[in-house]
């Protein structure tokens, strides 16, 4: 089951060897994209995936709530 999302939301974006605190900001196709800034002000752009997941489209990040 998806983690569910709504924006204000403060989640942890994953990478492969660190985690960085970042806010959902939006919600956006139905709530299978969420637009997050990390505490760096860095915006990705997550996407819901078939495994349930949230990752950025090149799969170098995903969101943990």
């Amino acid at each position: 089951m998806p983690i569910l999302l709504s924006e204000g939301v403060d989640v942890t974006v994953v990478y492969l060897a660190s985690t960085e605190p970042g806010v959902v900001e939006r919600i956006e196709d139905g709530g299978r994209v969420a637009i997050v800034v990390t505490e760096a002000g860095d915006v990705l752009r997550f996407v819901l995936m078939a495994s349930a997941d949230y990752l950025t489209v090149d799969r170098s990040a995903r969101l943990r709530t």
